[in-house]
């Protein structure tokens, strides 16, 4: 699994590549802790370029937007490819996680929960 990190305002975005399953788990939950830990709560996970999600990897997803969701940040996952995005809805992942076509499209999701939070 490689991971890289890319910063626009205070979202982030991790563009993983290779297969995010069981065994490439814990670099992934290891860089989303550091990030939380550094109050960056609003994450994007890019995964244009992840060919296979297992079990593991789907409920890692789905417990990383609950507890961003818990300190009001958001996950967005992005750029599935097509057997990703049939295992995201046929699990009904996509319900609990937001789930955009485009990079662009998840920075505007997370830009407007950020802006929305802000007018509170």
């Amino acid at each position: 699994m490689e991971i890289s990190v890319e910063v626009d305002s205070n979202i982030i975005c991790l563009k993983l590549a290779g297969s995010l399953v069981a065994s490439t788990l814990d670099a992934v939950k290891a860089q989303v802790q550091k990030l939380a830990e550094r109050k960056y709560i609003h994450i994007i996970f890019d995964m244009n370029r992840v060919d296979f999600v297992d079990s593991s990897g789907l409920g890692m997803c789905i417990s990383t937007a609950r507890e961003l969701d818990a300190i009001s940040g958001g996950l967005v996952c992005c750029g599935l490819k097509e057997n990703v995005k049939k295992l995201f809805a046929m699990t009904r992942a996509d319900q609990k996680i937001t789930v955009t076509a485009t990079r662009t499209t998840a920075f505007d999701h997370l830009f407007a929960k950020i802006q929305d939070a802000a007018k509170l």
